[in-house]
């Protein structure tokens, strides 16, 4: 038996692919071969090797020996990639290290529409993506189970599991690996075990689905897509905090770690430099220090990937980051953007549904409430040893520092309706500053948050969940009884959301990166033992 990593290639990426092949590869040769029913079609594979040196006798040497292709000895792993072509399909078979050098020509559905159609007897493992949320990438590993199991607001990454495969009417049980790719072990260690395999994949690909697999389906309109990039760029500038530079990726059914035993080299026109771990501060100060426009210039950073000294694939920056651009309802993964399916929007509606979401008008802020609190304080304060010296005009400007909007109003809410204020005592825990919460009222913790985009209300989240589990472990001082773990959102949108259930309806917001973030709190919170509630305001112009 031999193993097998099959991929279908994009047919929009097909020449681009082969190109890269023959300046990468040593092209060995070709043949044809009889395919299909009762063998009366054709295909073609052409066997592409690389010139590095080999360690040892790779298990696949066979590919090599077709063409009598000598392995000098040495340190680096030698590579192979057998391109199969099956009337107007594509197929890539690859051997070593050469997945870093298909994987981005792939079809990137094409694994999962197999997995979709097939029964799993015991899954072994998984890897999720749950896109704008702290653990970006979940693997998870499982005993006795064969269930596909997803949870709102996840998309599947990598399957491993054991099947029933059937070869020419024979049954046999084996290992299979979804990702990017197809992996697997055929029953023979040749092209036509290679070519009954494929046979196989595509007689299952004919057949109905019988489970849902939540994946992200691709934005294929070039206008769109440019529309997205420009987007993405002002993004950037304006916040690069809006992307996310993931620890873990998945290259056909290979999990990556992005830091270890890998250091990287940023490169960009004639300007490079060496780095050790790809961050976005990394890269920012690599473009400060080359005096490089960052709008302009950062998606198209290409990027070398060094495992153990050896460089072994490049990518642009636009291929390792992710983003969602909520207004578009579209993510960034690989360099290629997806809409969110249905399936992964229905699951995220039903899960913020499900939070307790609270409104009172009373609550309501917005610029004459603020105006009203400064001048107030000012009233109180002008005559402080602080402001010695300072002219009136020059005491409002400190005053409005002092009482900006967020401050404004949890001073606010704690002077009229008998809240607790937290705002600005923070807590060091192990050198970091951990803000402890806003407001407390009734066993509830509030973390407050006045905004209008994803960008900015996400922030919230983490500092209530970061606070949280600092008071959860007992890591905090002097902090009161809690039951109830609540984000208070002032909501800067002129129309007010429509009631679901006599409550706002949140899920109707065009803000998919905060659900994300509300819908992985929700869990935690849960799971630390205490209610998560929303309160909703409006800020009023």
């Amino acid at each position: 038996m031999g193993q097998i990593n099959l991929y279908r290639i994009d047919n929009k990426k097909r020449d681009e692919f082969l190109d890269n092949l023959y300046k990468k590869f040593e092209f060995l040769g070709e043949q044809s071969y009889s395919y299909g029913i009762e063998n009366k079609e054709e295909c073609v594979v052409t066997t592409y090797a690389n010139k590095a040196q080999s360690r040892k006798v790779p298990e696949w040497k066979w590919v090599l020996d077709e063409y009598d292709y000598e392995i000098p000895e040495g340190s680096i792993a030698v590579r192979a990639v057998l391109v199969i072509e099956i009337k107007e399909i594509t197929y890539a078979v690859t051997y070593g290290m050469a997945f870093f050098a298909v994987d981005k020509y792939c079809d990137t559905q094409f694994a999962f529409d197999f997995a979709r159609r097939i029964n799993f007897k015991q899954i072994k493992t998984t890897t999720l993506t749950t896109p704008n949320s702290k653990r970006n990438k979940t693997v998870n590993v499982y005993l006795n189970y064969n269930n596909i199991f997803y949870d709102s607001g996840e998309a599947y990454a990598k399957i491993k599991a054991k099947i029933d495969i059937d070869e020419n009417g024979k049954i046999r049980e084996e290992m299979i690996e979804i990702g990017h790719s197809i992996k697997t072990r055929v029953s023979t260690n040749n092209i036509r075990g290679i070519l009954n395999f494929i046979q196989y994949v595509e007689k299952i690909l004919r057949q109905e689905e019988i489970q849902k697999i939540p994946l992200f389906y691709k934005v294929n309109n070039q206008r769109e897509i440019e529309e997205l990039d420009n987007r993405l760029s002002e993004k950037i500038e304006d916040n690069i905090d809006c992307i996310n530079i993931s620890e873990l990726d998945i290259i056909g059914v290979t999990e990556v770690f992005n830091h270890n035993d890998t250091s990287f080299t940023v490169k960009y026109g004639r300007k490079n430099r060496d780095i050790q771990q790809l961050t976005k501060e990394n890269i920012l100060q690599f473009i400060t220090d080359n005096e490089l426009d960052l709008k302009s210039t950062f998606l198209d950073i290409k990027v070398v990937s060094n495992k153990d000294g050896d460089p072994v694939c490049t990518d642009t920056m636009k291929r390792l980051i992710d983003y969602t651009d909520d207004e578009k309802k579209c993510l960034l993964l690989k360099g290629e953007w997806y809409y969110y399916n249905d399936d992964y929007v229905d699951y995220l509606k039903d899960s913020i549904e499900e939070l307790d979401v609270i409104y009172k008008p009373e609550y309501d802020f917005g610029k004459a409430k603020l105006k009203e609190y400064q001048n107030k304080q000012y009233e109180l304060e002008k005559d402080f040893l602080e402001y010695n010296g300072l002219s009136s005009t020059q005491i409002k400007k400190e005053i409005e520092k002092k009482y900006y909007a967020e401050n404004a109003f949890n001073h606010y809410i704690a002077d009229m309706y008998g809240f607790a204020i937290y705002d600005r005592e923070l807590e060091q825990i192990k050198g970091e500053k951990i803000e402890l919460m806003d407001l407390y009222k009734d066993k509830t913790m509030f973390a407050v948050k006045i905004g209008k985009s994803s960008a900015k209300l996400s922030y919230v989240v983490d500092q209530s969940i970061s606070a949280l589990k600092m008071y959860k472990h007992n890591q905090l001082k002097d902090m009161p009884e809690i039951n109830k773990v609540a984000i208070w959102i002032i909501l800067k949108r002129k129309i007010h959301l429509p009631e679901r259930n006599g409550q706002p309806d949140l899920s109707i917001l065009k803000m998919i990166t905060l659900k994300n973030r509300l819908d992985e709190w929700k869990k935690e919170v849960r799971i630390l033992g205490y209610s998560p509630i929303i309160y909703l305001n409006y800020w009023n112009d």
